[in-house]
């Protein structure tokens, strides 16, 4: 029995278990924050910086330490690793291969490469997922392994929500992909009190009479701060009680100026959700949801079509499906048939390191992937705007 490392390259997060290839029991895994948000807390703004090429080189060393650091952190003696299997949206692959992004800052956004070849890494051999375009990468591709997609025999529909909104649509033999820019409000990037799903993030909270009592990871107190699915049920609680509007707006002059206390320790120490944080979601989600009725009209669809609609990236296992309903996330017809699949794209990984043979269907996903680009969509300006109001 050989030990391989499994790594998550997330723009936020890396995630990584060290992998038992003879064993069938899940192994732990371990999470950090990517060192690489220093250059961009969204995949846009870290291509630009990885686009100058003594950037690109530091953020090439940054994330290999962080990766060899949390394997050594778990008990794993890099020399004894027989392979690592890498997955990571494009750009963050081709942070970790060194290879040119340049060709990925404006259309066709062209990447240097899809599918980067095996490549030795202080000995141990490392292997990456292959991407289907620039904005569909390896972390997609792994989750639709991991999940089975492509043997469902109905519709179904996945959503890997975290800085990018990645969509994936299966329908009669058919695999249609795409991505929306998102922005990172899901794993708590760009708010005023954001934070990854981390021990002491909100993570849950309900709201009453103005009056708000939240739930951390690892129940942590006082928080650090809010993630994903915390943002999502602030907001849908909020409108509940009356303290937003339909349009996003906080009803309540000081609201709009101070923000609303989701926590207040004591004067010194308050948690506030600000007028701009309710936007970032409002953005998000809106494109989010948009991509989702232009992937089902593409396809011909409606959502009572899909059979089963899997829910992936940063909120982990934890989403009240209700409350996202409710802030016009996803369609009220998902509501029964949502299955929450936490990070695939390790999933994945962890899978083709106890089935290395199966490498062969990983390229065959990737390869006859369709890609559906939003940008010149009418019919996703459109949705993109009604979907703006919760």
């Amino acid at each position: 029995m050989s030990r391989k490392l499994a790594v998550d390259i997330g723009t936020t997060t890396v995630a990584l278990s060290v992998v038992d290839t003879g064993s069938a029991i899940k192994p732990p895994q371990t999470v950090i924050e990517n060192p690489q948000r220093l250059y961009g807390s969204d995949v846009l703004s870290r291509m630009n910086n990885a686009a100058k090429q003594k950037l690109a080189a530091k953020m090439r060393t940054m994330i290999r330490k962080a990766i060899c650091d949390a394997a050594a952190a778990g008990g794993a003696d890099w020399h004894s690793l027989s392979g690592v299997t890498l997955s990571g949206n494009t750009l963050m692959t081709h942070l970790f291969h060194g290879l040119d992004v340049s060709g990925m800052l404006a259309a066709p956004f062209t990447p240097a490469e899809l599918s980067p070849a095996v490549c030795d890494w202080d000995g141990v051999p490392v292997i990456s997922m292959p991407a289907v375009s620039a904005f569909v990468g390896g972390d997609i591709v792994s989750g639709i392994y991991a999940l089975d997609l492509i043997h469902s025999k109905s519709p179904v529909l996945f959503a890997d929500l975290g800085t990018n909104g990645e969509l994936v649509l299966f329908t009669d033999g058919r695999l249609v992909t795409s991505s929306v820019a998102a922005g990172p409000a899901f794993e708590g990037g760009s708010l005023s009190i954001g934070m990854p799903a981390l021990p002491g993030a909100i993570d849950a909270l309900t709201v009453k009479n103005g009056f708000c009592r939240v739930h951390t990871i690892d129940d942590v107190l006082p928080p650090k701060g809010l993630c994903g699915s915390g943002l999502i049920e602030a907001v849908y609680e909020l409108l509940q009680d009356g303290i937003l509007d339909r349009y996003g707006s906080f009803l309540s002059a000081s609201y709009r100026d101070d923000g609303f206390p989701l926590y207040a320790q004591n004067a010194g120490q308050k948690l506030l959700l600000t007028q701009a944080d309710i936007r970032a979601f409002q953005v998000a989600k809106a494109a989010v949801r948009a991509g989702m009725d232009t992937l089902l009209s593409v396809c011909g669809l409606q959502a009572s079509d899909i059979g089963c609609f899997y829910l992936a990236g940063s909120f982990g296992t934890h989403l009240d499906i209700k409350k996202a309903s409710g802030t016009g996330l996803i369609p009220d017809a998902f509501i029964s048939n949502t299955s929450l699949v936490g990070n695939t794209s390790l999933a994945g990984a962890i899978r083709l390191s106890q089935r290395p043979d199966d490498i062969a269907e990983v390229a065959d996903i990737a390869r006859h992937a369709e890609s559906v680009s939003l940008a010149d969509s009418d019919f996703f300006k459109e949705a993109y705007i009604r979907y703006m109001e919760l």
